[in-house]
C-alpha cells in the first residue's frame, strides 16, 4: 500500500474517533430532564383567614416548612380577608394553589377557566360530599307548593342557592318559604311547629345515596330535631362535592403529582399538620373525578367576565 493511501486511512480513522467521541460528549452534556423545581421558583398557596385563624404564626410556619420539605422549592401560604379576595388572587395568578369552598372554585374557574380541582377534602365521616334536601314531617301529605319551607339564609348553598336553582330549572316546585336566619332557628321553626319542613343537607359518602335523615346537618342537631315529628325526605339535590384544593393549570403536572402525594401521606404521616391545614375535614383526601363539580355550575351562572373581587364569598 503507497504511503499516500496509508495517510488516507489513518486521517479517516482518526476522524470516526473524533466523531464518536463528540457524539459521545454531546450526549453527556445533556443535563437531567428539567422538573418544576426549575421552573417553580416559590409556591404560593391561598386560603380563607377564616380557616388559619386560630393557627399561631409557629404551628403556620410548620406547614410552610413541611410543604417545602416534600416538595423542595420554597412555599409561602397566603392568608384572605375573603372567598372573594381568594377568588381574585387565584383567577389573577398571584396564587398558585388554593383551597377553596365548593362555590369559590366554581366562581374562579368561571371567570379564567384557569383552574383545576386535584384533591377533595374527605370529613372524618368519609363523606366527600353532600346533597341539598328538602325534609319534611312525615305526616305531611300536601303538594310542595302548599307547604311552609323554612330555610335558613340566602348566601346558603344547601338551604337556599341549589334549592332556587332547581326551583328555576323545574326540578322542584316552589313551597312557601320562611326565612329563619339560622340552622338553629330553622329547627326551632320545625320543632315548634311553624313550618311542615325545611331545607337542609345531608353528607354524601362514596357509594351512599345519601338519604339517610337521621343525617340532617350532619347529624350534629339530631336531639333537637328528635322532639318533634319524624322526618321524611320529599327531594334531594345532585351530590355536591366539598370545596376542593385546586391549582392554576399553568402549574408543571409534576408539581401537583408531588402535591397531591403529600396530601395522600398527611393522615398517616403527620396527622398534627392535617388538624392546622384542614381543621373543618379530618379524613384526609380523595382525588376527584374532573367531572365532579359538574354540578355546582349553575350556582355561580353569569358569573364569567365580572369583577372577581366583587363575587359572592360562598
Amino acid at each position: 500500500m503507497s504511503s499516500i493511501a496509508r495517510v488516507a486511512m489513518s486521517n479517516g480513522f482518526f476522524r470516526m474517533l473524533f466523531l464518536a467521541g463528540f457524539a459521545v460528549a454531546a450526549l453527556t452534556a445533556v443535563p437531567a430532564r428539567a422538573d418544576y423545581r426549575d421552573s417553580v421558583p416559590v409556591l404560593r398557596i391561598g386560603v380563607v383567614e377564616a380557616q388559619l385563624a386560630a393557627v399561631d404564626p409557629a404551628k403556620l410556619a410548620a406547614v410552610d416548612a413541611a410543604f417545602a420539605e416534600a416538595l423542595g422549592v420554597p412555599v409561602e401560604i397566603v392568608r384572605m380577608g375573603s372567598y372573594a379576595a381568594l377568588i381574585d388572587a387565584h383567577a389573577s395568578g398571584r396564587v398558585g394553589y388554593a383551597i377553596h369552598s365548593t362555590r369559590s372554585f366554581a366562581a374562579t374557574e368561571a371567570v379564567c377557566g384557569c383552574i383545576r380541582a386535584f384533591r377533595t377534602p374527605v370529613a372524618a365521616d368519609g363523606s366527600t360530599g353532600f346533597r341539598s334536601v328538602l325534609v319534611v314531617r312525615d305526616s305531611v301529605a300536601k303538594p310542595v307548593s302548599e307547604l311552609k319551607v323554612a330555610y335558613s339564609r340566602e348566601d346558603s348553598v344547601s338551604g337556599w342557592l341549589i334549592p332556587q336553582q332547581a326551583i328555576r330549572t323545574g326540578g322542584l316546585d316552589a313551597p312557601q318559604l320562611v326565612r329563619a336566619g339560622s340552622v338553629a332557628a330553622v329547627i326551632a321553626l320545625y320543632a315548634g311547629g311553624e313550618v311542615d319542613g325545611f331545607f337542609a343537607w345531608i353528607p354524601d359518602s362514596p357509594g351512599d345515596a345519601g338519604a339517610d335523615v337521621a343525617r340532617v346537618f350532619g347529624g350534629w342537631n339530631m336531639p333537637a330535631i328528635a322532639g318533634a315529628e319524624p322526618l321524611r325526605m320529599l327531594w334531594s339535590s345532585q351530590r355536591i362535592p366539598y370545596g376542593p384544593h385546586a391549582v392554576l393549570r399553568s402549574l408543571p403536572d409534576d408539581l401537583v403529582e408531588a402535591l397531591g402525594g403529600f396530601l395522600d401521606r398527611i393522615p398517616a404521616s403527620a396527622p398534627g399538620l392535617l388538624d392546622i391545614f384542614e381543621p373543618v375535614y379530618g379524613g384526609g383526601y380523595a382525588a376527584p373525578d374532573p367531572e365532579d363539580y359538574r354540578n355546582v355550575r349553575g350556582l355561580v351562572e353569569g358569573l364569567a367576565g365580572t369583577d372577581a373581587a366583587a363575587l359572592p364569598a360562598r
